[in-house]
Formats: C-alpha cells, structure tokens, sequence
C-alpha cells in the first residue's frame, strides 16, 4: 500500500513537472490548439484501427520510448520494451475489436497534452473460440507529449473500469 502510494505521489510530481516545464516556452510561439488537439483525437482513431487491424508495430509506434502503461490490475510498464512484452503476445493470440466510444476531454499546455476517453475491448481466440469482454466498459487518462520532430507521442497510459470491484 505504502509503495503505491509512492508511485501515485511520483506520478503527481511527473506530470506537474512537464506541464510547468511545457508552460516555459516563449510567449511569442502561439501554438495552434485545434491543430494539436486533432493530432491527439488521430492518436485515439489509430490506436483503435490498428488494435483492430493487429497491427502492434503501428499500435506500439504511438508511444514514446520511455513511456508508461498503467493498467488496470496488473504492474506498470515503463519503456516501449516493457510494453512490447506485455502486449504483443496479445496481438499475436487474439483478434480485438477496439472501440473508443468518446473522447471526452483533450487540453493542451504547450508540447503537453492530457486527453480522457471512454472505450471498450473485446477478443476472440485466433484460433478459434467465444468473443470475450478485456473490458467492457473503460475509461483511460493519456499523457501525451510533443516530440522534437513535432509528432506526438503517448508518455502515460493510465486505465480503469467503470465497472465495480468483482467480490472474490
């Protein structure tokens, strides 16, 4: 518990760190927001289609090297390798159906973007068997930061359920 709470204070301390480091730049750079926040919502449709296609190199191409997943239940993952390891046999054994339902909020703050969406996740065994639900009913807070080639890039993937704790 007390190490969870550490990560979530680590966390805090991140991101407000790159939001008061994006707030540095020059003040004569207008940055053009509708323009980055359709760049985040293109992020939102390719991750859905190439979850869906099974594309993982296109899917893991949105991440930026050193980025983090926090998923629900599970360990977070930090670095592109770490996330390759832990999603990529997923690729390779199921076929999903990836819908983002909503993007319900998408701010920008200089080369820092903060997006939520509500999405759910089904698979079927690639070799045969019932569609099941990965998660019915999701929403997720995404990190995203501008790169110095001025694409952006996923840098914290933090998901949870909407649905209420299963009773053991």
């Amino acid at each position: 518990m007390k190490t969870q709470k550490c990560i979530q204070a680590g966390l805090i301390i991140t991101i407000s760190c790159f939001i008061a480091i994006s707030c540095e730049k020059d003040e004569d750079e207008q940055p053009d927001v509708e323009s980055d926040k359709a760049a985040i919502s293109q992020i939102y449709s390719v991750y859905e289609t190439s979850g869906n296609a099974g594309d993982f190199d296109t899917w893991i191409s949105l991440w930026a090297g050193y980025g983090w997943q926090l998923p629900l239940g599970a360990e977070r993952r930090e670095g592109v390798a770490e996330i390759t390891a832990a999603m990529k046999p997923g690729f390779e054994m199921f076929n999903t159906e990836v819908n983002i339902t909503s993007e319900d909020y998408i701010e920008i703050y200089n080369d820092i973007a903060i997006g939520c969406c509500s999405y759910n996740i089904w698979a079927t065994p690639k070799g045969g068997g019932d569609r099941f639900p990965i998660e019915p009913d999701g929403k997720a807070l995404t990190i995203f930061e501008r790169q110095s080639d001025g694409e952006w890039k996923i840098i914290f993937d933090c998901v949870n359920t909407n649905l209420p704790p299963a009773l053991k």
